[in-house]
């Protein structure tokens, strides 16, 4: 087991490293609006984050208080997201695909003070229970034009580190209500330690494909850049982009990015190749299990090594990957970072040996206080100071771990975590089911696909596309299995 690094001597919130950047780098570009084409440098970035925690102020918002939002890539997230983090409001986002049913249920628990909505969906929430603000997202830069109507200064708000700074919805709430609580102190912990063991620098470009809703592209990139002084490049979404992905790689100087397996395939199936020497050294892939064919045909074909990475939204990243490492070992998702510790328990919670398979468990100052939403489900997932992954997974005698699946039964669908019972839980309210269940099966373009079986009364007429269109009505398009066998 790796040491734990203790929490960084003199605390610091990410918003804090933003304000210095603002001073210190004026002009460098922090950010790069690939919808708009605009950049903006730290200190214009830092200003508008100072006007957006007035605007929360004029609409009511205090510290403490819980702020929601559905928003897709985009500076009005970056903004509502940094602001939040200034102005210490717990910010709670959710994924822009995610159907007002999806939200109804979580924010019909914790009670944001308030919902950000993108004006286009107005219809689409209208009947969503919370206090909702429509942002003019149609509009390209009007959500920034009316910030110029509020002053440009305002003072930190003083946290500590277990003040919660974020609130992330994980899927399954139906049967599994969470609410994962993330505070100050973890993001002062585990970013430095993500940009310890990553390597990452000032120099750096990040291209930022994936859902900033989701932790990966927050933890990878966004927070380190903001931490570190870098630039940080927004795509709204990869599928926007994905016919230029290589030319923006090379025109942006890119030197990092995140992405999913699901990428890669298209990456590799497209057959776009890189008209130009890139500065990324390595593919950096993680969210869900990486198939070893894929790893290969992607590295062979543009001979970029993939770094499988690790972790939770309970705890961000947890290990790193070192393929640039002249030591590093294919196939495993590396060693822990210096910020936790990390061992293989077995079914009464003892270590095991080198080689044995076990549970992997992690503590340190990146690992979540609790669950919101049901805290009781905290207790359960903790034992003696360890935070229970439900993965499982085994450390070789070089101390190289090994991701060996899931012990509990998420499925991974091209990123999304979609918990099968939330699905049979539907389905079994339709009046000719009598029992139905849902399992992941492997694929190569999304990581895993959902399959059903359904259990029908005698005399039923349903279909497969009939039960499907019964759940389009009541989950979001993600969750709807992509095949359902009647019995």
């Amino acid at each position: 087991m790796i040491p734990v690094r203790s929490i960084e001597p003199i605390f610091q919130k990410i918003t804090e490293r933003l304000s210095i950047h603002a001073r210190r780098l004026h002009d460098k570009t922090f950010l790069v609006d690939l919808t708009s084409g605009r950049r903006y440098s730290f200190r214009e970035f830092n200003g508008l984050v100072d006007r957006t925690c007035r605007y929360f102020e004029k609409l009511g918002l205090r510290p403490g208080d819980t702020a929601a939002a559905v928003l897709e890539n985009s500076m009005e997230f970056c903004l509502l997201y940094f602001g939040a983090l200034r102005s210490a409001i717990r910010f709670n986002p959710y994924p822009s695909i995610f159907a007002p049913g999806d939200v109804q249920r979580d924010t019909a628990a914790i009670r944001p003070k308030a919902v950000f909505l993108p004006e286009p969906r107005r219809e689409e929430f209208r009947d969503l229970d919370a206090e909702k603000i429509f942002l003019p997202t149609g509009t390209p830069g009007a959500f920034i034009e009316g910030l110029e109507h509020f002053p440009p200064q305002f003072s930190e708000v003083a946290v500590t580190p277990s003040d919660v700074a974020c609130l992330y919805c994980s899927s399954g709430r139906l049967v599994d209500p969470r609410g994962i609580l993330y505070t100050h102190g973890n993001l002062a912990v585990l970013i430095p330690s993500v940009i310890r063991g990553l390597g990452l620098s000032e120099a750096d470009v990040h291209l930022i494909v994936l859902p900033l809703a989701h932790t990966a592209a927050l933890n990878y990139s966004l927070l380190p850049a903001a931490w570190l002084g870098a630039t940080a490049v927004l795509a709204r979404d990869f599928w926007t982009e994905r016919g230029r992905f290589w030319r923006i790689v090379g025109e942006m100087n890119v030197t990092y990015v995140e992405v999913v397996p699901t990428v890669l395939y298209i990456l590799l199936h497209q057959r776009e190749m890189p008209d130009r020497p890139v500065a990324i050294s390595h593919m950096a892939c993680g969210s869900a299990p990486l198939s070893p064919i894929l790893r290969n045909e992607f590295e062979t074909a543009f001979g970029l090594p993939v770094a499988d990475l690790y972790g939770l939204t309970e705890t961000g990243p947890t290990h790193y990957d070192a393929v640039w490492s002249p030591g590093w070992k294919r196939g495993t998702i590396g060693r822990p970072l210096d910020c936790n510790e990390v061992a293989i328990l077995d079914g009464e919670g003892r270590g095991t040996r080198p080689g044995e398979v076990g549970e992997i468990a992690v503590r340190g100052g990146n690992v979540f206080p609790g669950y919101a939403i049901h805290p009781g489900l905290t207790s359960s997932r903790f034992r003696d100071g360890w935070f229970l992954t439900g993965d499982q997974g085994m450390e070789d005698q070089e101390g190289y771990f090994h991701f060996k699946g899931r012990k509990k039964e998420l499925i991974i669908r091209g990123g999304i975590n979609i918990h099968p019972g939330e699905i049979d839980e539907v389905l079994r309210t339709h009046p000719d089911v009598i029992d139905s269940k849902t399992h992941g099966t492997p694929d190569d373009f999304f990581g895993e696909l959902i399959s059903t079986e359904v259990l029908l009364r005698g005399g039923s007429t349903a279909t497969g596309a009939i039960l499907k269109t019964f759940l389009g009505r009541r989950l979001s398009p993600i969750k709807i299995p992509d095949s359902i066998r009647i019995r």
